[in-house]
Formats: C-alpha cells, sequence, structure tokens
C-alpha cells in the first residue's frame, strides 16, 4: 500500500508538470485498476489516448479496463481502435480479452474463434488452463460435448486458478449428465468428492442423480447428500429447492415447505421453484396457494409446460373443466408428443362439448401433478464461477460481426467516453 501511495505522488507530480505525460497516466491507470477502480482507471487511460490517440497498447488497455468495469459497448469500440492501431494486431493478450467480451455477451461462436485463435497465436500462453476452461464452458453451451470434455480432460490435473481438480469434475460430470449418460456422470461427481469430500454442488448434483434416476435411486441418500450440501452453502437455493423436492416425495410437507421457502429467499423469482410450490400447496389442499404459486411461475416462464398441466389439473380438483382444458392446451401446445397432456386434454374437451357428462376423476394411470424438471444447465461450477449466468444476464453488442483483425478504421465514439 505504501509503494502504491508513493507512485501516486510520483505520478501526480510529474502530471502537475505535464498533464499530458503519458506514462504516468497509464502508471496511475494500473494503480486504479489494481484497487478495481474501472470508472478512474478509464479516465486516466482516456486522458492518455487524448495525448497520444494512435496509441494501439492504450487503446487495448483501455478496452480491458472497460471490460473489467462491465462497460461492453465501450469496451467493443477500444478494442476495435486497438486492432487498427497496435503493429501486429495479432496480439495474444488483446485477443484474449476480446474472448473474454463475447463470452460475457453470450456470443459464443466468436468467443470460441477468439480462444482458439489465441492458443494458435501463442501455444505456450500462461493462459492457456484458463482458455481451455472457457473453450469447455462454451463448447458445453453450444452443445459440443465432446469437444467440452476434451478441454475439461486436458486441465483436471492442473486446473486454473482459483479452480480445484473437484470444479472440472463436475464440469465433466454435468456433460455427461446433459447427454444422459448418467453412470458416468455420477462416476465423474464421485471422483471429484474423492479430491474434495465438502464440495457444495458435487453434493447437490449427486443427489440430483439419487433423486431421478432408477438405477441409483435412494431418497434416502439425496436427503443426506442435500443436507450436507446446505450446511456448506446455505446460500445456494438450488439445494434447498432438491431438498424441498425429496420432502414433498417422502410427504415430510412441512419441512419441504420449510425447504422451498429457504429457496425463494435466495431466489423469488425462479419459475421451476414456484412450480413445485404449487404442487406442495396441491398436494395438501391448499388450492388458493396451488393457484397463486402457478400463476407466479407461470408470469417468470410462461413455457413450462408442466405448470400449465398442473393448473389444468388443479382446475379439474375445483370443477371447472372450460379453464382446465385451455391449460391443457397450453401445456400441449408447449409439449405435443406428452401422452398425459393429451389424455387430459381429450377428457376436458369431451366434458365441455357436452355440458351433461359428469366430471369423474382421471384414472390413475394419469398423474395429477407433474414436477418441473430443475435447470439442466449448470449455472455455476463453484462459488466463482457464474460465466454462463453472467452471459445470459449481459446486454448483446449491437454490431453482431465479430470484430475484425483489419487495417480499416473504426467507426469514432464509444472508446474515449464513459
Amino acid at each position: 500500500m505504501e509503494d502504491a501511495d508513493k507512485a501516486v505522488a510520483a505520478y501526480e507530480f510529474a502530471l502537475r508538470h505535464n498533464p499530458f505525460n503519458i506514462q504516468s497516466l497509464t502508471g496511475m491507470a494500473q494503480v486504479f485498476r489494481k484497487k478495481e477502480n474501472w470508472a478512474k482507471a478509464s479516465e486516466f487511460l482516456q486522458r492518455a489516448i487524448k495525448a497520444d490517440p494512435n496509441n494501439g497498447e492504450t487503446w487495448a488497455s483501455l478496452a480491458y479496463t472497460y471490460l473489467l468495469g462491465d462497460d461492453l459497448q465501450n469496451a467493443y469500440t477500444a478494442y476495435q481502435h486497438a486492432l487498427f492501431h497496435l503493429p501486429n494486431p495479432r496480439d495474444s493478450q488483446v485477443w484474449y480479452g476480446i474472448g473474454l467480451l463475447y463470452e460475457r455477451c453470450g456470443s459464443y461462436e466468436h468467443a470460441e474463434e477468439a480462444f482458439s485463435g489465441v492458443l494458435k497465436m501463442d501455444p505456450n500462453s500462461e493462459k492457456k488452463p484458463e482458455i481451455l476452461f472457457r473453450l469447455g464452458n462454451i463448447y458445453k453451451q453450444t452443445q459440443k460435448y465432446q469437444q467440452s470434455l476434451e478441454c475439461f480432460s486436458m486441465i483436471l490435473s492442473a486446473p486454473p486458478s482459483p479452480r480445484t481438480p473437484a470444479d472440472i469434475w463436475l464440469q465433466i460430470g454435468h456433460i455427461y449428465e446433459q447427454q444422459r449418460d448418467f453412470d458416468k456422470a455420477l462416476e465423474a461427481y464421485q471422483n471429484g468428492l474423492k479430491d474434495s469430500p465438502k464440495h457444495s454442488k458435487l453434493l447437490q448434483h449427486s443427489a440430483w442423480l439419487r433423486l431421478i434416476h432408477p438405477t441409483f435411486h435412494s431418497i434416502g441418500v439425496a436427503m443426506s447428500l442435500l443436507s450436507q450440501a446446505s450446511d456448506l452453502d446455505p446460500t445456494d437455493a438450488q439445494t434447498w429447492y432438491l431438498l424441498g423436492r425429496c420432502q414433498v416425495t417422502t410427504r415430510e410437507y412441512s419441512k419441504a415447505h420449510y425447504s422451498y421457502q429457504q429457496a425463494v429467499y435466495r431466489d423469488e423469482r425462479n419459475p421451476t421453484l414456484w412450480c413445485s410450490i404449487g404442487v406442495l400447496y396441491y398436494n395438501i389442499g391448499q388450492y388458493k396457494e396451488a393457484l397463486d404459486a402457478y400463476s407466479k411461475a407461470i408470469r417468470f416462464n410462461p413455457y413450462m409446460s408442466a405448470v400449465w398441466y398442473n393448473l389444468g389439473t388443479l382446475y379439474e380438483s375445483c370443477k371447472q373443466p372450460p379453464d382446465a382444458k385451455d391449460a391443457y392446451q397450453h401445456a400441449l401446445e408447449l409439449e405435443g408428443d406428452n401422452k398425459h397432456i393429451r389424455e387430459r386434454l381429450l377428457r376436458m374437451q369431451r366434458i365441455t362439448e357436452n355440458p351433461g357428462m359428469p366430471l369423474e376423476d382421471a384414472p390413475p394411470s394419469l398423474p395429477s401433478v407433474l414436477e418441473p424438471v430443475p435447470i439442466l444447465a449448470l449455472q455455476q461450477a463453484g462459488p466463482q464461477e457464474a460465466s454462463a449466468a453472467a452471459a445470459l444476464a449481459a446486454p448483446s453488442l449491437p454490431p453482431s460481426n465479430p470484430i475484425p483483425a483489419t487495417t480499416s478504421k473504426p467507426t469514432e465514439g464509444g472508446g474515449g467516453g464513459g
């Protein structure tokens, strides 16, 4: 801290004598970057660019600073200027930043191209493990599962900090889970738990397989794993949600209500959660509360077939065939090959077309509720990994084309503002 203060004093002294001293301006920017004060760092770099607008390295530094501060539009523009002004636009550090930018925006095709380009430009880059990790995630997001597995396998023995081998096993297991190869998925999760027995996400995913897969099905084991996970990380809404699912299965409705409540405190806009809360209320005969929960689920995501099906069975239970028919129609539009939805809809159509026809109980073969499938995409691989969620939350860049490594001058604006 003392050294940084001395550096700031020296830079300020130099700038008093020469406000356009580029070395001092970029030095001040570095100090503020280390303090994570992105706005001040950007301000000094903008001043340096005004002093020398043709300095590609300063443009690149400004672009990366914008990126760190989540100013994605200005980062995009600044990278264009950097590539125009750099003597050699095939700069691996610059393209690494461009890859991060596109990954953050969910432009996975462009991000893949940028990261792959870095490895071609500099095969021994110190960022290679980090790039492989990010490529693994990108390939997983784009369903290129074999390529994803290859990337993660290459860094399994030495993952990029702060990730651990257990984090990589989690990613590998989740790829197999998405491919519905549940045996290999569970094996990967167990390998990760050998390395890190207190890894809450590995415990959570292992529990999920114990809950859904007939080969491994064990509610008791699932609940034990989830209890451990919630003790290790009580902030994870997904763990509380899955624990509630288990407790509904074992008819421990008071405990399930508590677990769902804990999940809502941490993720109140999750439609899957509200659908399951509706199922809980339906099971204990609290139909008004079930309707409220289903309505919230639909408000947050109107494209879940399970919630429309459940709304239909709720209306059936309340002797409201026309409303039930409408709900089943919505469900069928979303999941046309579901035979249970189709049969329920046909029953309601017959009843609404024949008003005198009694509304009999549905046959036992038709489930009274459908539990939604939790988010299949791994929202985060661990406490420090939230790239998928960030990509979904980040705004798309206005230009859909990749940043070209050309010598044409970029359009003005964006890079020097903000």
